[in-house]
């Protein structure tokens, strides 16, 4: 029997054991028959020829199938668990950001838990999560998808997910073929379509939602008049409304997301030069036990950077838990950014700095000084806007006003730079800045 045709589970040819000056000790391998696919190489090693025959006798004696060793699924699987199969490998991936699990998550599970609604598409559950994963082909993916409301963006979640699930098939030897490939990509709106033909503007058109929707200046002056007529709320609390106010302030001096603004330190602030760096972003998802705990071995957090449920090491490994953090690091490396900021904006981050308890780190903590999630602001500035005809707009409102009045002084170069995108990159264009409506002179043409 050749080396490529050997039965599940049976060994080949020992290797000759050979001597490893770098580990100090003697190697040895063989090549182990798969149920489907290529032949596995075992390995093992000993302080003496034989002891490492030894040890890989043992090895193979404890041999399990490659599908059956990465974790939870045979080989008549449904699509169902073979996605919740990849997704325990990706929780468990140190390589993956751990955030990205939870969105995964929501599309995979039923959406029948706290605000969820119980007719949105996942893939538990569906006609697709139900079939075994063998008998999945291409025209049962795109119905699937097809079946989904909301924009392009989740379903093209969904196919990431099914795509990545399919492939440990196709690795494992029990397809030949990645269903998910063949499947053409979704056209849609990448946001949700916000209907508002009340707003006529100069230069932009409200119809197509698509387009970038930065504030006008009358906007924006218009936005500051509700921010004023809000606060102060009665029997409110004038610290977080003070501490609101200083938020639209920096994320848009700024021009930052609002999570980055939120995970400003005053170590990030330098007074003298009236310079400010973003390099840090607060992240707000569900993470299980395991994953917070590597999350605060590898990033070193402190107590004032991350707001966990009370006990939550007591909890079970596989148990999820919501919590808040401080990545120290941006979405992408250009994100990580040093700005000069207005006078106005240095005055109230040097208020804030005298104001600070001793050992409060960040400049729009907690009352106990830690990390604040950036859903709190949308909901304030949703209260807001309410009833004012800016209903349509969010905290990221303020990034893309900013790129865009910087576009419009400096150009769209300048306007990358302050949001940290990449030199040309279309993003900006795409989702930030409005593109400029030229005045068509061809009068002379006849």
């Amino acid at each position: 029997m050749s080396q490529i045709d050997l039965e599940p589970g049976v060994p080949g040819k020992f290797s000759e054991p050979k001597w490893s000056e770098s580990r100090q000790t003697y190697q040895i391998h063989c090549l182990v028959g798969e149920p489907f696919g290529d032949p596995t190489k075992v390995h093992a090693s000993g302080k003496s020829k034989p002891k490492a025959v030894a040890n890989l006798k043992k090895r193979v004696a404890t041999w399990k199938p490659k599908a059956e060793s990465l974790g939870v699924y045979s080989s008549n699987v449904t699509v169902e668990e073979l996605c919740l199969a990849w997704l325990k490998l990706y929780e468990h991936d140190d390589k993956k950001r751990p955030q990205n699990a939870k969105h995964y998550r929501r599309e995979i599970n039923p959406a029948t838990k706290g605000r969820g609604k119980h007719d949105k598409i996942t893939i538990s559950g569906s006609v697709l999560g139900k079939m075994k994963a063998l008998e999945a082909r291409p025209f049962h993916i795109r119905i699937h998808l097809e079946q989904m409301n909301g924009t392009a963006y989740k379903k093209a979640r969904q196919k990431s997910i099914l795509r990545n699930a399919f492939q440990m098939l196709v690795d494992d030897g029990l397809r030949d073929d990645n269903p998910v490939n063949s499947v053409p990509g979704n056209k849609g709106t990448r946001t949700k379509t916000v209907v508002n033909r009340s707003r006529v503007r100069t230069g932009v058109n409200p119809y197509f939602s698509d387009e970038p929707q930065p504030f006008t200046a009358n906007e924006m002056n218009w936005y500051r008049e509700a921010e004023r007529d809000y606060f102060p709320r009665p029997l409110a609390c004038r610290w977080f409304e003070q501490r609101y106010l200083d938020f639209t302030t920096l994320a848009y001096e700024l021009a930052a997301r609002p999570s980055e603004a939120l995970a400003v330190r005053f170590d990030d602030i330098d007074f003298d030069l009236g310079e400010v760096a973003v390099t840090g972003t607060i992240v707000d998802t569900e993470l299980r036990v395991h994953q917070v705990k590597s999350i605060v071995e590898q990033y070193g957090l402190p107590d004032d950077e991350i707001v966990y449920p009370r006990g939550w090491p007591d909890f079970d490994n596989e148990d999820v838990v919501c919590l808040a953090y401080r990545q120290p690091f941006t979405k992408t490396a250009k994100s990580m950014r040093t700005i000069k900021v207005g006078g106005d904006c240095m005055a109230m981050l040097r208020r804030r700095k005298i104001a600070a308890k001793p050992r409060h780190r960040l400049v729009l903590p907690s009352r106990t000084g830690k990390v604040v999630r950036s859903e709190q602001m949308s909901l304030t500035w949703a209260k807001i806007v309410r009833g004012t005809g800016l209903e349509w707009s969010t905290p990221r409102t303020l990034r893309s006003t900013r790129a865009t009045r910087v576009a419009e002084k400096y150009k769209l170069p300048a306007a990358r730079l302050i949001l940290g995108h990449e030199e040309n990159s279309p993003v900006t264009a795409r989702h930030y800045v409005p593109d400029e409506r030229m005045v068509v002179d061809l009068a002379d043409a006849r």
